[in-house]
């Protein structure tokens, strides 16, 4: 019993030792100055939250993107200027974004463009 005790408090120390945080991934990659197409996140989980998108051009790990849909991720650490985030789990794929929204307007706006002879 012992045993069992001590493998758990020092399991909680090495656990605690990478510390995890919630972060979102946006639906849509950006283009920076240096013309690189990057992620962007922000930390936090919640509406409320008022960190601001940063852009983010490293590996996100065990996670898979799909444009159009905001993800929200629980991560070992976040860090914006390290090159590799590891995703521990991901919570959410949100398709509620304006994303989608505007790729379906534009569609119907070229829909009705060809329809019309492209006037």
């Amino acid at each position: 019993m012992k045993k069992l005790i001590i493998c758990a408090i020092l399991g909680s120390f090495a656990f605690s030792a990478f510390p995890q945080e919630f972060m979102k991934v946006s639906g849509e990659k950006i283009i920076t100055e240096d013309h690189r197409r990057c992620f962007q996140v922000k930390k936090g989980y919640k509406r409320k939250d008022k960190t601001e998108w940063q852009p983010f051009c490293g590996v996100i790990k065990n996670f898979y993107y799909d444009p159009g849909y905001e993800y929200t991720m629980y991560v070992e650490k976040f860090d914006p200027t390290l090159d590799t985030i590891t995703v521990i789990k991901t919570i959410a794929r949100d398709n509620s974004d304006t994303y989608r929204k505007q790729q379906k307007a534009r569609e119907e706006r070229e829909r009705r463009k060809a329809m019309n002879g492209g006037i």
